[in-house]
């Protein structure tokens, strides 16, 4: 009766996973991917804890800290091995359902945008300005345009 020899599984110590039978297995970590209630990587907290998502592009063994946070739509912002710094430009149309339709209210009156503050707090503060030689401002809405023809 012949034995079998190549039943033998190899297993990869934790925090990796991965197993393979009758050869070395390919071991990973998702760095996102909570391993215990001790948290042996911690990125998915890190990033969920402010509403980010967590990503980690390279799960293999010998790539740690590469995982990444990224801010939720319609913010912008993406930081490696740290929470990102998310912003939002009003100005610019994020999607159809765009989040206040600045760009738009601006370009429709023929104004130019401006979102001072950038700042995910900092909402409704865009600008419309007139174009030259008109002359105003408004916060929030088209501006009232004036021509000085002195």
């Amino acid at each position: 009766a012949a034995e079998v020899l190549s039943d033998w599984t190899c297993t990869c110590a934790a925090p990796s996973v991965g197993s393979a039978v009758a050869k070395v297995a390919t071991c990973a970590i998702d760095e996102c991917v909570e391993i215990s209630d001790k948290c042996d990587s911690c990125a998915k907290g890190t990033c969920s804890a402010v509403g980010q998502t967590c990503d980690d592009p390279d799960t293999a063994a010998d790539t740690l800290s590469d995982w990444t946070c990224t801010c939720p739509v319609p913010s912008i912002g993406e930081a490696v091995a740290m929470v990102a710094t998310c912003t939002i430009d009003e100005c610019v149309e994020m999607s159809v359902d765009c989040v206040s339709c600045a760009k738009g209210a601006c370009a429709a009156a023929g104004q130019a945008c401006d979102d001072p503050n950038t700042g995910s707090s900092s909402l409704a503060d865009w600008t419309c300005t007139c174009v030259a030689p008109s002359v105003g401002q408004e916060v929030g809405q088209s501006a009232s345009c004036t021509i000085d023809e002195c």
